[in-house]
């Protein structure tokens, strides 16, 4: 008798256990973000439905899709947007040019930012290879986006000279389209430096 009431208050408090993992895992649930979750997002945009719908209703979920960005980290956008770029896509486009300038401005320039203090702070080979990088990949996108090849039309080492020097106003500059085809770019050289100041 003593051992089978042993097994019931061990079963009774793993019941207890379990349903208290089930409700914080139901609580917590809009707070945890995924690649899948922030796809689901753009792809469940209610301006895609209804495109009467009002400004304010578009703004509060323009700003539910960019926190969702703001909280994955590097591996999980590269992730998001090797499995859902149509859906991303889709997304961009479905946003009016101040609703894409906001996109930008909270997701891509943010980036931005924090890869020139990066590269400001890193030694010069390393700063000088991050650069070399950029470079290809830039050449990789030129052939989309004829705007870029102004500045890869220069060897590599005016290239570095004129990137630090000149890509805060190129970026700044530039069009929101080019903006958004760097994110990708942006987004991995940081996570890079981030490995370097590491080691």
């Amino acid at each position: 008798m003593a051992l089978q009431r042993f097994w019931l208050q061990i079963a009774a408090f793993l019941v207890l256990v379990w349903a208290g993992v089930g409700v914080v895992m139901w609580v917590t649930e809009d707070s945890v973000f995924s690649p899948d979750k922030t796809l689901a997002l753009m792809a469940e945009a209610p301006w895609l439905e209804d495109e009467n719908l009002s400004e304010p209703k578009r703004k509060a979920y323009l700003d539910k899709v960019i926190s969702s960005v703001l909280k994955l980290d590097f591996s999980q956008r590269n992730q998001m947007r090797e499995d859902g770029l149509e859906t991303m896509e889709r997304f961009t486009k479905s946003l009016t040019d101040e609703e894409k300038g906001v996109y930008v401005g909270r997701t891509v320039e943010e980036n931005f930012k924090a890869v020139m203090k990066g590269l400001e702070k890193l030694p010069a080979e390393d700063r000088r290879r991050i650069i070399g990088g950029i470079q290809r990949e830039m050449k990789k996108k030129a052939s989309k986006n004829p705007e870029m090849q102004m500045m890869l039309d220069q060897d590599a080492a005016s290239f570095e000279k004129n990137f630090t020097k000149d890509m805060g106003l190129f970026f700044k500059e530039a069009p929101l389209s080019m903006k958004l085809e760097m994110a990708p770019m942006l987004e991995g050289m940081q996570g890079r430096m981030q490995g370097m100041r590491v080691r």
